[in-house]
């Protein structure tokens, strides 16, 4: 018997053991437990004791250990399953979440997509406004300058026929009481070239006739033709009606064509050149009332048509 045994024999043996209250004390029976009873008591509380922690026998740890051992993939298996089942459902959410968000990137992709196709919409329509607006302007720009172009030809004409008209005039007209007054006029209206040589003949000759006869002249444009205007220079002729009244008798000249050359000084037209070419129509009367019809010379037909003054 093992050490443990005895300790629990003993034991048994001290205490009294249940049922035996109100026996006599003299029966052998009754107080002395059967050795088959003992030994059986002495059985089970070996037994309760070795299930005590600590108190394992190593034969019987072994298949406690490997019940443990076996139970452990179960566990683990088990573990895995819960992990999965766990995930599944956590997982769950997540999925409804992110379909959510595909939902609502697609629902936020298809305004993006037509916001888009509106601005690029607007953007080619502003493109084709400016466009418009960029033609309009060039359009207006052109049409500007060609009305500013022919603006100026137009005026360009209307400044040499004045001057063609004011030198004719100032030429064929004169007061012998004021010869010095209608040279400036004519001195004014010419270059100067065509002023010095102007000048030369009215002081060398002219000048001294007109006195000597007490001309007085009088002249009005019939008509000015204009020929090509290119750049500062120019060309007129330019009809005139005269009549001169002097001691001699009074000469009355019809339709007399002066050829002129023009050009442009500044802001200014002036004769270069004249050259008379002819009249229409010329008549002389003398002092006693008598008439003699003049020689009128054949005139080129004008290229152009007349406009008077």
């Amino acid at each position: 018997m093992t050490p443990l045994e005895e300790t629990v024999a003993a034991e048994t043996r001290t205490e009294e053991p249940p049922g035996i209250e109100g026996q006599d004390a003299d029966d052998p029976e009754a107080v002395t437990p059967k050795a088959e009873d003992t030994k059986a008591e002495d059985t089970k509380a070996a037994g309760t004791k070795a299930a005590e922690p600590g108190a394992e026998d190593p034969k019987t740890a072994k298949p406690k250990a490997a019940d443990s051992t076996a139970d452990e993939p179960k566990t683990a298996a088990s573990d895995a399953a819960d992990s999965t089942a766990t995930d599944s459902t956590a997982d769950e959410p997540k999925t409804g979440k992110t379909g959510k968000a595909e939902a609502d990137g697609e629902g936020r992709g298809r305004p993006g997509a037509f916001r888009h196709r509106v601005l690029s919409g607007a953007a080619l329509t502003r493109a084709a406004v400016l466009i418009a607006l960029v033609a309009s302007v060039i359009t207006a720009g052109l049409q500007w300058h060609q009305a500013d172009q022919a603006e100026q030809r137009e005026a360009d004409r209307r400044a040499v026929r004045a001057r063609a008209g004011e030198f004719g005039q100032a030429l064929l007209s004169y007061d012998h009481r004021n010869l010095q007054a209608a040279r400036n006029r004519v001195l004014s209206l010419a270059s100067d070239d065509f002023a010095k040589t102007y000048d030369a003949a009215f002081t060398g000759g002219l000048e001294g006739v007109i006195a000597k006869l007490k001309a007085d002249a009088t002249a009005t444009v019939r008509a000015v033709y204009l020929g090509d205007i290119e750049g500062s220079t120019a060309r007129a002729i330019v009809v005139m009606d005269s009549e001169v009244h002097s001691s001699a008798g009074t000469r009355r000249v019809l339709g007399s064509h002066l050829d002129m050359r023009l050009t442009r000084t500044g802001e200014r037209w002036r004769v270069t050149e004249v050259t008379s070419i002819g009249a229409a129509d010329e008549t002389m009367t003398d002092g006693e009332g008598g008439q003699r019809q003049g020689d009128g010379a054949p005139l080129p037909a004008p290229s152009a048509s007349p406009s008077s003054d």
